[in-house]
């Protein structure tokens, strides 16, 4: 109680100030039509702001965010996700933002080939500091901060952060005003103090509750042992025995639940789902997948296509009769229009008329 008490004393000033982001990692990307980029999970915070056109961000645990000139995406979680140009843009792995880089001029990546550049995306790979009574858990693992209608609007011009980009220096300039949007991003979220509250007594369901949140992220003992502010050795062994299993062994399982999940959504390729599942290689997630289901990630694809197929099929001869009742209602009263008056179709009497009609029908087909 005097811990919760604490915290919510401070002032939202008090809190933001302990949020800070660190690094010189920047690049432009161009892209061109049907092109997009992926990034690994990792420990960083990512940064996209539009400079010019739209894209489409789809993160690991589902989250997809619409960006149009202005608009930034703030990664936080460090799961992997993907930018796009169109939703079936090939998104191959974006190797300078791969891991933490010291540049002083961002460099530009042409990406999609040659042709019009569609979208010009500035992008960041930054360290964080957080306050000492932050949740991270509770973080949004995507923080979309938008170009016009929020409080950070002013910030956000898309010349301002271009020519923030040239010239020698201008890495450690971006970097500065990153930490200040996102502060900016962070008080304009309504749960922001809910954001910073202190951490769950229970390490143990915490830790639960991070691996659960972020499958794919690059997890370890240590990591999650420094995330619930417990040592090594003394997590693993107090989670071994209250969950039953070593933490490893409950992160692969939640990684192979999630990419499952993805499979059956049929929405990305399975390389790509192997990269947001934490894995390097198409060829071990295989393997695990396999050796966890008992079916292959291609197998489990084919599976759930066939049930959609299935269910698909048997909705057919439903909506075929409820059509064909439909229609002789409609053909049977149809000669009996004039005899009634019914409005000219046309109306909005007419319009009205029919709405009734139609309602009449489908009740009665129910009967």
């Amino acid at each position: 109680m005097h811990r919760v008490a604490a915290a919510d004393a401070k002032s939202l000033s008090d809190l933001l100030s302990g949020v800070e982001l660190y690094g010189q990692t920047w690049c432009y990307g161009d892209l061109g039509e049907q092109a997009g980029f992926s990034i690994p999970p990792g420990d960083a915070v990512l940064i996209h702001a539009v400079l010019h056109g739209s894209v489409r961000v789809a993160c690991a645990s589902g989250e997809v965010a619409e960006l149009g000139e202005g608009d930034i995406a703030v990664v936080l979680s460090g799961e992997a996700h993907a930018l796009r140009t169109s939703t079936d843009s090939k998104a191959s792995t974006h190797e300078f933002l791969r891991e933490n880089r010291s540049v002083d001029i961002p460099p530009t990546f042409s990406l999609g080939g040659g042709g019009r550049v569609q979208a010009r995306v500035l992008s960041g790979r930054l360290q964080a500091g957080w306050p000492g009574e932050v949740n991270r858990a509770s973080l949004p693992s995507l923080l979309r901060i938008a170009g016009t209608g929020s409080l950070a609007a002013p910030l956000l011009r898309p010349d301002a952060l271009a020519l923030a980009g040239m010239g020698a220096g201008s890495t450690t300039l971006l970097t500065r005003m990153a930490s200040m949007l996102l502060a900016a991003g962070l008080r304009a979220e309504p749960r922001c103090r809910q954001l910073f509250a202190p951490p769950r007594r229970d390490p143990i369901a915490q830790a639960l509750q991070l691996i659960e949140a972020n499958p794919s992220a690059a997890w370890t003992v240590e990591r999650l042992a420094r995330s619930v502010g417990m040592g090594r050795s003394n997590f693993a062994a107090h989670f071994t025995q209250e969950v039953g299993r070593a933490p490893m062994e409950v992160v692969a399982e939640q990684r192979m639940e999630h990419a499952a999940t993805l499979l059956r959504q049929g929405k990305l390729k399975i390389a790509e789902i192997s990269e947001m599942a934490g894995y390097s290689s198409e060829a071990a997630f295989s393997r695990r997948f396999t050796r966890h289901f008992g079916i292959s990630p291609s197998q489990m694809r084919e599976k759930a296509r066939a049930s959609q197929a299935e269910a698909a099929a048997r909705s057919q001869p439903v909506q075929r009769l409820l059509a064909t009742r439909l229609g002789e209602g409609v053909a049977g009263l149809g000669g009996r229009a004039s005899a009634v008056n019914l409005p000219v179709s046309g109306s909005s009497d007419g319009r009205r008329a029919r709405h009734a009609l139609n309602s009449m029908l489908v009740i009665g087909s129910r009967t």
